[in-house]
């Protein structure tokens, strides 16, 4: 098992993939910064005077990860960012539905997609942890030839 999840193509793949969907996650993100921070506000979850900074940081994180990752710089810590943001995203999905709240995601409005959240929400942020996994644990960084420590 682990020498097919440590396969360089295999690895390549998952990063390319990965780096383009949080990518495509973050555009809209940040050229409507107003948008995403009326998103936040239906999540309940970050205080009001914290939404603008996290408004205009983490769609940010979120490009400059998905480039990290397509770049192969310092990938396993990109994928490790990923991961995190993820989980956070499972936990404040999971919060909301056991709250009773409806809301869309907020998660590819570049599309004009208004995906509410739901439990299927929930099972695509854990497909992209698992994604993140191999990069994590197996991925090099372009800029050697050793594994990030």
């Amino acid at each position: 098992m682990k020498k097919l999840l440590s396969d360089r193509k295999l690895l390549f793949v998952l990063r390319l993939l990965m780096g383009v969907v949080f990518i495509l996650a973050s555009i809209d993100k940040i050229f409507n910064p107003a948008v995403f921070s009326s998103v936040l506000r239906e999540y309940q979850l970050v205080p009001e005077i914290l939404i603008p900074f996290v408004s205009v940081t983490m769609p940010w994180i979120e490009f400059f990860t998905g480039v990290l990752l397509i770049f192969n710089i310092f990938s396993r810590s990109a994928a490790l960012i990923m991961i995190c943001l993820n989980i956070c995203y499972i936990f404040g999905i999971t919060l909301n539905l056991i709250w009773g709240l409806s809301h869309e995601c907020g998660c590819f409005t570049l599309f004009g997609w208004n995906e509410p959240i739901s439990g299927s929400t929930i099972v695509r942020d854990l497909v992209f942890i698992l994604m993140c996994l191999p990069i994590l644990l197996y991925s090099t960084n372009a800029l050697s030839s050793k594994k990030e420590s």
